[in-house]
C-alpha cells in the first residue's frame, strides 16, 4: 500500500522539489544565452588605435548596465557586468543586451584605458573605441 506519509512518497517529494529547485538555479537570469525580446538587441564594440586607425586585437572589453527590477515580485534592480577581447579585427558582439544606459570600459597593452557611457537604443550598434598611446612621463 502506497500512502503519503509513506518513505518512498517523502523521497520522491524531496527529489522532484531538488530538481525544480536546481533548474531555477541554473537558468539564467539574462545575457549571452537569453532569448532576445524588444527590449534586447546585439552591440558591436570596435576598438581602434587613435593614431594609425589600426584595430586593435585582444583587447579587453568590459560591458556594463542595469537590469531593471520588478518591486511586484521583490525582485532588485541589478548590475550586469560582460567581458570579452576583441578579435583580429578589433571587434567583438555582444548578444542580447538590454537598450539603455550602458558603460564600456577598454583596455589594451601599450594604450590608455578607456571608459564611456553610452545610451544603446537599436540592434546591431556599432560603438567605436579609439585608444592612445600613454603619454610619455616628463
Amino acid at each position: 500500500m502506497f500512502s503519503f506519509r509513506s518513505p518512498r512518497f517523502l523521497v520522491a517529494g524531496l527529489v522532484c522539489a531538488s530538481l525544480v529547485l536546481t533548474a531555477e538555479l541554473i537558468r539564467p537570469a539574462h545575457g549571452q544565452t537569453q532569448a532576445p525580446n524588444s527590449d534586447t538587441a546585439n552591440l558591436i564594440v570596435e576598438v581602434k588605435d587613435s593614431e594609425t586607425n589600426e584595430p586593435i586585437s585582444q583587447a579587453r572589453l568590459t560591458l556594463q548596465f542595469q537590469v531593471l527590477g520588478d518591486p511586484k515580485r521583490f525582485k532588485p534592480t541589478k548590475k550586469l557586468s560582460y567581458s570579452a577581447k576583441t578579435n583580429a579585427q578589433g571587434r567583438y558582439k555582444f548578444t542580447n543586451i538590454n537598450k539603455g544606459t550602458i558603460h564600456i570600459f577598454v583596455t589594451a597593452d601599450r594604450h590608455q584605458s578607456f571608459g564611456k557611457e553610452y545610451e544603446f537604443t537599436e540592434n546591431n550598434q556599432v560603438f567605436e573605441v579609439r585608444l592612445k598611446k600613454p603619454q610619455p612621463l616628463l
